[in-house]
């Protein structure tokens, strides 16, 4: 979890209201089904025409998106709607933007 979610938030200020799974915290969980595996492409992605990650394989694929407790995409289909999204002020630590530091 440090790895792809809390680490994540710590360094853009959202910790522990996000990279968290605990009282309190927003409940927003990405579900991966580890068996999926998939080139990624610029079309996979929500209104952009580039990923630096073309062409590369993932060795697993989000089939569950949970926002704030409710399920909001599930085996690719949205269920959510733009009225969904929060708009969260965020504070990167000084430390962070000065260099190399340990989480």
């Amino acid at each position: 979890m440090d790895l792809v979610s809390t680490n994540a938030a710590k360094i853009m200020g959202l910790y522990p209201r996000k990279g968290a799974i605990a009282v309190g915290a927003d409940a927003d969980i990405c579900v991966l089904d580890p068996t999926h595996r998939r080139v990624i492409t610029a079309a996979d992605l929500h209104e952009t025409d580039y990923t630096p990650w073309e062409g590369w394989e993932a060795h697993a694929w989000p089939c569950m998106t949970v926002l704030r407790g409710r399920i909001v995409m599930r085996d690719g289909h949205l269920l959510g709607g733009p009225a969904d999204g929060q708009w969260l002020a965020r504070k990167i630590d000084p430390a962070i933007i000065a260099g190399p530091v340990a989480l």
